[in-house]
């Protein structure tokens, strides 16, 4: 057994590892560090250190893979390659390292190790069980992306930039890091998921955003700061009333239409969102300048 990061680059220099001992792949099997666990008769090798060694050997695996499948598809030397692949015999690989499954690693090392035997001939083996186990991760993982990208919310702090906390199933911030650059292009932000404890950061009118990793101590005080600008509040009442205002009644837990709700919008988000908060009914006394006076008392003690 060898044990390995459960990242992308963790994975692949073990992957890297296991070629360079010459050790037949029925014979190797590779699991997250967190979750080792030798079965009978197996003895375990690893983790190894992540340094600059490793992720060399990392890159010359994903360079050798490339040259393997992606640049020796007939279609992609011919520019053929049409807008569904994208090269995605590779690029789905780093989405599947991003799922928090422990079968992970393995799946990844199966499907690695059957791209460098099948070449281009990989992308027509949709019905390898190694294609599977791999496609089922990076979709996985793509459906997270796309409820981060749906249900990150984003709240002013004092000091002017924005912040959002997001717990998703998959280490997904360093997929969805550059649309919400696009987005809030002209603003700083920073979007922490708290459970892997990594962290995007966008200075005002970057096209990009900065990934780091946190410790678990530091990616929890930013996951819950509440110095909230002073409109804050406000600006969530009113986004809360909206909410409130669209929704259809009679979609409670014991109501038609409940299992469909909490399907499209899971609840282990919920804690998260404003629109679901109680707290947020309330704007509190203070008023925005910017709201005063346009309309009469309608969110209880402000104005709108």
């Amino acid at each position: 057994m060898l044990a390995c990061e459960p990242t992308l680059e963790g994975v692949l220099a073990a992957v890297g590892i296991a070629y360079l001992a010459h050790v037949d792949e029925e014979h190797v099997r590779l699991t997250s560090s967190v979750d080792a666990q030798p079965k009978l008769g197996e003895s375990t090798v690893g983790p190894f250190a992540a340094d600059e060694r490793t992720i060399a050997l990392a890159g010359r695996v994903w360079r050798g893979l490339d040259a393997e499948v992606a640049a020796g598809c007939p279609r992609a030397r011919e520019n053929r390659c049409p807008s569904s692949c994208a090269g995605s015999c590779v690029s789905k690989i780093p989405y599947a390292c991003a799922a928090d499954d422990p079968s992970m690693p393995e799946a990844v090392h199966r499907y690695v190790r059957l791209a460098f035997k099948a070449g281009s001939a990989v992308s027509a083996m949709t019905t390898h069980p190694a294609v599977v186990a791999l496609d089922s991760l990076a979709r996985l993982v793509l459906n997270e992306c796309e409820r981060t990208r749906q249900f990150a919310r984003f709240s002013r702090l004092a000091d002017g930039s924005y912040l959002a906390s997001f717990r998703p199933a998959a280490n997904t911030v360093p997929f969805v890091a550059r649309h919400f650059a696009r987005r809030l292009r002209s603003e700083r932000f920073c979007l922490v998921d708290p459970v892997h404890c990594v962290a995007a950061l966008h200075e005002a009118d970057s096209e990009r955003c900065r990934i780091v990793c946190l410790d678990q101590e530091l990616a929890g005080e930013l996951a819950a700061r509440d110095d909230l600008s002073s409109d804050e509040r406000y600006i969530r009442a009113l986004w809360k009333r909206l909410y409130d205002g669209l929704a259809l009644e009679g979609r409670g837990t014991a109501e038609r239409g409940y299992d469909l709700r909490s399907s499209w919008m899971p609840k282990r988000f919920w804690s998260d969102l404003p629109e679901l908060d109680p707290r947020n009914a309330v704007p509190g006394p203070y008023v925005p300048k910017r709201y005063q006076g346009v309309r009469a008392d309608t969110l209880g003690s402000g104005r709108l």
